[in-house]
């Protein structure tokens, strides 16, 4: 029988022959794979950007009544170094900026300190700020009070009108950097009015105005009230009319020939108890002293108006125009068949011819005056007061629209018995 047993010695030996040359191809094959791997996963520098710049410490500078504002660097770009397969993952939300505002300098610049938030990764990377200072403006703070100022936006149901609305406070103070609040001139808080019929109270947050109507949005901008109550009334209207008048005279030899304006009605509002008893809205100080041109001018109609009682938008203001012409004279020519003889008794004849001077003397405005006769003047005596016999009549001539009548004639009227 065959002996098998050497077999296996024979293979075992295969295995550990050489051992020492395998074991070398071993170690080679790992520091191959080591040298591939570091090569691979070098040394790299990644520049990482607009890394927030947190301040801290800033009542170093708020405790001295100052302000502060960031001119540059609230943002911070860094270049970090390390192991590629570490610094390829990383961005701004791994890394924290401060600014320590207690260590700013004479020239109101911060050092800017950059730190990796996690401490293993702080260990594996270098870092270098590449801008790190952040620079800011010191300013005062002053504290003014503004008035508060309401603004309707939209239009209410027809037929009504907004009333002077009331806002809770009227006045609030404000605190932040003296450039920023002294350019303020009111707080505006806007109301939304559209197709409304009653009064509307809400709770409004201020904007801050310049006078030129600029808004101003300055976070250093502070207040205490967190939102002003303000109340709209809504009114139903009434329209009335328009009635204006001159008050003084124009320069010599010159009148007023006609008074214009538009709107000739107004729409009022208010309570309704005030405004029943307002039947029209009456004009009369519109000054033509000493003038010897027309005269334009725009009112105001809530000058005019009793408090509480206010116009609508579109009534708001009424145009006017005086005119003033320059005044003429002019003598018109009577005759008998100009005069009529009114209540003539029966049994008497009645005899008129003129006296002295038969002319009539108007003053007025040249269009007014050229338009005047003697029929029109409808001159007229009653001869039911008329005496027998001889009779002198001063005619009694009446003054006209946009005339005067300077003087007037006389008339002999003989009264006898008919034959």
């Amino acid at each position: 029988m065959k002996n098998n047993s050497a077999e296996p010695k024979k293979k075992a030996n295969k295995i550990y022959s050489n051992i020492g040359l395998k074991l070398l191809s071993v170690v080679l094959g790992f520091l191959v794979w080591l040298l591939v791997l570091n090569i691979d996963d070098s040394a790299v520098t990644r520049t990482i950007r607009d890394i927030p710049v947190n301040l801290v410490n800033t009542d170093a500078i708020t405790s001295q009544n100052q302000l502060y504002t960031i001119t540059s660097g609230d943002t911070v770009d860094i270049v970090v170094k390390g192991r590629k397969s570490l610094i390829s993952d990383l961005d701004a939300s791994d890394f924290k900026a401060v600014a320590d505002m207690s260590k700013i300098s004479i020239t109101n610049a911060v050092p800017i300190t950059v730190t990796a938030n996690s401490t293993n990764i702080a260990k594996k990377v270098s870092i270098t700020v590449v801008d790190n200072v952040l620079s800011v403006e010191l300013e005062d703070e002053k504290s003014v009070s503004v008035p508060v100022s309401v603004v309707t936006t939209g239009e209410v149901a027809s037929g009504y009108t907004v009333g002077n609305s009331v806002a809770v406070p009227n006045l609030i103070t404000i605190r932040g950097a003296a450039s920023i609040v002294s350019s303020i001139d009111r707080a505006e808080v806007t109301v939304d009015v559209t197709s409304a019929k009653d009064d509307i109270t809400t709770n409004c947050t201020p904007v801050f105005v310049t006078a030129d109507g600029e808004k101003v949005s300055d976070k250093s901008i502070s207040y205490d009230e967190i939102s002003i109550v303000v109340t709209v009334p809504v009114y139903k209207t009434k329209n009335i009319p328009v009635h204006v008048d001159v008050t003084g005279d124009p320069a010599d030899g010159y009148l007023v020939s006609d008074i214009t304006y538009v709107p000739e009605t107004v729409d009022i509002g208010g309570d309704a108890s005030i405004i029943k008893d307002i039947t029209s809205l009456d004009i009369t100080d519109v000054d033509v002293s000493g003038c010897t041109a027309d005269v334009e001018t725009t009112l105001d109609v809530s000058k005019y108006l009793p408090e509480g009682v206010v116009v609508t938008k579109e009534s708001a203001y009424i145009n006017v125009k005086i005119a003033i012409e320059k005044s003429v004279t002019r003598n018109i020519t009577v005759t008998t068949g100009d005069i009529i003889l009114r209540g003539k008794q029966s049994g008497y004849s009645y005899d008129m011819s003129m006296g002295d001077s038969n002319t009539i003397t108007v003053s007025g405005i040249s269009s007014a005056v050229s338009k005047v006769s003697a029929k029109s003047l409808k001159l007229s005596i009653d001869a039911s007061k008329l005496s027998y016999g001889d009779n002198t009549i001063t005619l009694s001539v009446p003054d006209g629209d946009k005339y005067t009548v300077v003087n007037t004639c006389t008339v002999m009227v003989k009264v006898t018995e008919t034959q």
